[in-house]
């Protein structure tokens, strides 16, 4: 949906929209020298281990393989805290919470209710080994993300 005034659309999507609507191709100005290729940005490289996943009702996110790449075992002691809505996770040796027998990270009930998280919701799971921490984000923190990537951008270009 596009604000009365249409100077910053409200979504996503209408970003994304936005960009290929201003994207249509322009004709070609005749030029005397040959043309310049235009250098792209070096792309920075990162550690980061990425996965979107669900989560169950009792609390565990169906995908465990940022934990294998954490290295986090079964039992293995864990805190988990929240910073907005998004979940925190890290080892601690005398951590209050735990990894499952089986392997999987359970987020308990107080942090599924400060992140507003419901049975079969869609997460994205950022790992770090390089920290030994783990981060579970609602759809509704990427797509807030997302828009101020494309709103940061949009501005960029009007430059």
């Amino acid at each position: 949906m596009m604000r009365a005034n249409d100077e910053e659309p409200l979504s996503i999507e209408d970003h994304i929209l936005s960009t290929l609507s201003a994207g249509t191709p322009q004709t070609r100005q005749q030029t005397k020298s040959l043309p310049v290729a235009t250098l792209l940005e070096p792309v920075q490289s990162s550690t980061l281990y990425f996965v979107v996943t669900t989560i169950d009702s009792r609390g565990r996110l169906a995908d465990q393989s940022p934990l294998r790449i954490l290295g986090w075992t079964p039992d293995c002691a864990i805190t988990i805290t929240t910073v907005g809505r998004a979940a925190i996770v890290a080892t601690r040796s005398a951590g209050p919470d735990a990894v499952t027998s089986q392997g999987h990270l359970r987020l308990p009930a107080r942090v599924r209710h400060v992140c507003r998280l419901d049975t079969g919701a869609r997460l994205l799971v950022a790992a770090s080994p390089d920290r030994d921490l783990l981060a579970v984000y609602p759809h509704s923190s990427v797509e807030a993300s997302l828009l101020a990537y494309h709103r940061a951008l949009r501005h960029q270009d009007a430059r």
